[in-house]
């Protein structure tokens, strides 16, 4: 440690003056964070269930965290809270969040996070699409029944 002080040009008064300092910010830091005040995998319905010491519960599908991609059901319920609770990490995957990411709907990386929204809007375009046997079914339904019901005059 002292060869890399010398190295950067710094006294090690400076040196342990900076780290206080950032040490000072990193501690405020982790107060103002959310925390998760419990945690599991809930296998039934393949999601992350994150108990905020706020009392809110915030339910994440496991698909859409990146990293988390396996039916090991195992792997996904080895994770611990770290940093008073306000990050989670899986041993086995070796996959860290913070849960203010998860939060705010930061699964992964913004390259994974355009991946995730390609793939939610091709799901909608589908569900959407007339084509679909389902929808053909339905209007085939309703046009035995008369039609659309036409929109009445406010």
């Amino acid at each position: 440690m002292d060869n890399y002080i010398e190295e950067i040009g710094m006294t090690e008064s400076e040196f342990e003056r900076q780290y206080k300092k950032a040490s000072e910010r990193g501690a405020e830091k982790l107060e103002r964070l959310p925390k998760a005040a419990a945690a599991h995998y809930d296998k039934k319905s393949k999601r992350m269930v994150l108990e905020m010491q706020n009392g809110v519960t915030l339910l994440v599908p496991i698909h859409l965290i990146q990293g988390l991609q396996t039916e090991d059901e195992k792997a996904l319920s080895d994770f611990d809270l770290m940093s008073k609770g306000s990050q989670i990490h899986w041993h086995d995957l070796d996959v860290q969040f913070y849960i203010e990411d998860l939060m705010k709907g930061v699964f992964g990386t913004p390259k994974w996070m355009k991946s995730v929204q390609e793939h939610l809007s091709e799901i909608g375009r589908k569900g959407g699409s007339r084509r679909s046997e389902i929808k053909a079914n339905s209007s085939r339904e309703n046009g035995r029944k008369g039609g659309r019901p036409s929109k009445k005059a406010a």
